[in-house]
């Protein structure tokens, strides 16, 4: 635009006010040097009364989650605001100039800090970080951080648990009397560019103020809930089926040399698969996941199918001339008798005293009644186990 332009465009909307860097300095003169600034001093004209400290939290995502150390970090930023009654002026006698930038060094701030934070205590933001002064001696300070706070984590309904952390700040040095901390948000000021989390989903988060003895403080709660599906398509869904291929061992006759073979098989691939997993499962003693009790309880069920097995493999290959055990045979009688039709016509009386029992049919009656029980168990046990677990 050309200088013509400039004066025709500035004549007709108003006048141009252009500050200059002299103008900047005339005023650090004045606050600093004049007025002799002191970051020492609490920021009011009146001493006696609190200085309000408004903090808000932007969240841009959530890091990790340990449930061994009981640790939640996160990645965002704080909004601190106060009202700076020595960072005072008057534009007009500056040209307009109405806000600075300076560096949260050259001003006073309060020491905020994380009350629960897991790491030693350390000073929000870092030197480069600047502070938006107005001329009404508004302050806006907006230190980023990773923050890492204790949570406590219950992984019992793993992998469904939903979990409730806090970030708790405080005036680590001065009593409510001097510094009083406030919240005007909602609950957390989720990013735009929120990171999502493979693992973990933001489900809700709330903010308050709080007044512990003399301590004023801000608490932030954020509710996180747990991805499922990956968990359940790696680990729930294939100790499902190998726990049902340990039942079907009892459809496999037991004088055949590969029922044993494949009972030890489906056992070896529960230890490996077990061993592999273990990593993703939630490693604390604090509260045992339903999940981790699943496990256990199909594990020994299948060291169980392998004794069996073993035990019914020498039982078959027991010859005629030695007597099947009384249980054993009237079990077999039992369920002969129950795939007898009822019709009048074949109706058999049998006589357990007299009926002759091989070994074979013994064992098959056995596996016939276990492979029914652990059915009925794996159904009981899958189902409570899910309802106590979703529900």
């Amino acid at each position: 635009m050309k200088p013509t332009q400039l004066w025709i465009f500035f004549s007709l909307f108003g006048t141009a006010i252009l500050q200059s860097n002299t103008d900047v300095q005339s005023l650090l003169t004045q606050l600093f040097t004049t007025n002799n600034y002191n970051t020492l001093i609490r920021p009011s004209t009146n001493q006696s009364a609190p200085k309000e400290i408004d903090i808000s939290f932007n969240l841009y995502g959530i890091t990790d989650v340990d449930e061994i150390e009981q640790k939640l970090t996160t990645t965002g930023w704080l909004v601190i605001t106060w009202k700076d009654d020595l960072l005072t002026w008057t534009p007009a006698s500056y040209n307009g100039l109405d806000k600075l930038y300076l560096p949260q060094g050259n001003v006073w701030k309060p020491d905020v800090s994380l009350q629960n934070g897991f790491s030693e205590l350390e000073e929000l933001g870092s030197k480069f970080i600047q502070v938006y002064v107005h001329s009404s001696g508004y302050i806006m300070w907006r230190p980023f951080q990773v923050f890492e706070t204790k949570c406590d984590l219950d992984s019992k309904y793993f992998p469904f648990d939903e979990q409730k952390c806090h970030l708790i700040f405080v005036s680590w040095s001065h009593s409510s009397e001097d510094i009083s901390l406030t919240q005007t948000s909602n609950g957390i000021d989720l990013s735009d560019e929120l990171e999502s989390h493979g693992e973990w989903k933001i489900t809700s988060s709330s903010a308050t103020s709080e007044l512990e003895g003399v301590i004023s403080k801000v608490k932030f709660t954020i509710v996180i809930k747990r991805k499922p599906l990956y968990m359940i398509m790696n680990i729930i869904l294939p100790i499902i089926l190998l726990a049902l291929l340990d039942i079907f061992t009892f459809k496999i006759p037991a004088d055949t040399g590969e029922r044993l073979g494949y009972t030890i098989t489906v056992w070896l691939s529960f230890a490996v698969f077990l061993t592999i997993v273990s990593d993703s499962l939630p490693q604390t003693s604090e509260s045992v996941p339903i999940v981790s009790v699943y496990i256990i309880i199909q594990l020994f069920m299948g060291t169980l199918v392998v004794l069996i097995s073993t035990v019914e493999a020498g039982l078959v290959a027991n010859p005629d001339s030695v007597p099947v055990y009384k249980m054993l045979r009237f079990l077999a009688l039992r369920l002969r008798r129950n795939n007898v039709k009822s019709s009048e016509d074949t109706v058999m009386k049998i006589d357990p005293e007299i009926s002759e029992v091989t070994w074979k049919e013994a064992i098959t009656a056995v596996d016939t009644c276990l492979f029914l029980i652990c059915m009925g168990i794996f159904f009981i046990t899958t189902l409570i186990c899910f309802l106590i677990v979703a529900l």
